[in-house]
C-alpha cells in the first residue's frame, strides 16, 4: 500500500475523532488488519477502498492520492439514486439541493436566482447565530452593530417574500428521491430532539 493510503486512512480516521477500533468496527475489518492498512504493511482490496470511501464520504481518487479533491464530484450530479443518498451527508445535502434547484426551476427563468438567494440567507442565518454565541469569527463589527439588529426571524421574513408562489404542482408520477426523503427525515429528528428537550427544560423551569 502506497504511503499516501495509509496516511489519509489515518487523517480521515481521526477527522471523524474515531479510534482504530471504532474505524474498524464501521469498516468491516479487523483493528490489527486495518492498522497494516494505516501503517502501510498490506495493500488494502478494492472492496475495502468502496467501504472507506462511502464511510468516509471521500472519493476512492482522494483515497488513492490521485486527487486532493474530497469529494465523490461524479456521483453528485448523476440523476439516479447512489447508496449515499440514504445516508445523512454532505453529499446528501448537496444532491437534496440540486434537486430543489432544479425543481423550483419549473416556475421561471428568474427562480434560479432566488433558490440561491434563499441558500444563501439560510447560511448567513446559521452564521449570525453563531457569531452571536461567540462559537465563530466575524467581522469586527458585526457583532457590535448588525446582530442586534438583523435577527434570525427578520431573515425568515425575507425567504418567505422571495418563496415563489406558482402554479406547478409535481406529477402524481414523481416520486421525491431519496437525498430529499433523508433530509426530511434527519430535520424532523433534530426538531423533536429540540421540542422534547425544550419541554424538558420547560418543565424544570415551572417548578
Amino acid at each position: 500500500m502506497s504511503t499516501s493510503i495509509s496516511s489519509r486512512l489515518i487523517s480521515l480516521r481521526k477527522d471523524k475523532n474515531l479510534s482504530q477500533k471504532e474505524a474498524a468496527e464501521h469498516l468491516g475489518v479487523s483493528q490489527a488488519l486495518l492498522s497494516h492498512y494505516e501503517k502501510g504493511i498490506r495493500e488494502c482490496g478494492l472492496d475495502f477502498l468502496c467501504r472507506a470511501s462511502a464511510f468516509y464520504d471521500v472519493s476512492t481518487d482522494y483515497l488513492l492520492g490521485l486527487t486532493d479533491n474530497k469529494m465523490m464530484s461524479d456521483a453528485l450530479f448523476v440523476d439516479y439514486e447512489i447508496p449515499q443518498d440514504s445516508e445523512v451527508r454532505m453529499s446528501t445535502v448537496f444532491r437534496s439541493s440540486v434537486y430543489m434547484q432544479e425543481r423550483l426551476g419549473v416556475y421561471g427563468r428568474n427562480h434560479s436566482s432566488k433558490v440561491r438567494a434563499i441558500y444563501i440567507l439560510t447560511l448567513y442565518k446559521v452564521y449570525l447565530s453563531a457569531l452571536v454565541k461567540g462559537a465563530i469569527p466575524g467581522h469586527e463589527n458585526a457583532k457590535k452593530e448588525l446582530a442586534p439588529f438583523v435577527t434570525t426571524s427578520m431573515i425568515d421574513h425575507i425567504i418567505d417574500s422571495l418563496v415563489f408562489e406558482g402554479d406547478n404542482k409535481p406529477k402524481r408520477s414523481e416520486q421525491l428521491p431519496k437525498s430529499m426523503e433523508t433530509i426530511i427525515n434527519e430535520a424532523t429528528r433534530l426538531i423533536d430532539r429540540e421540542i422534547a428537550r425544550m419541554y424538558k427544560y420547560s418543565n424544570k423551569e415551572s417548578k
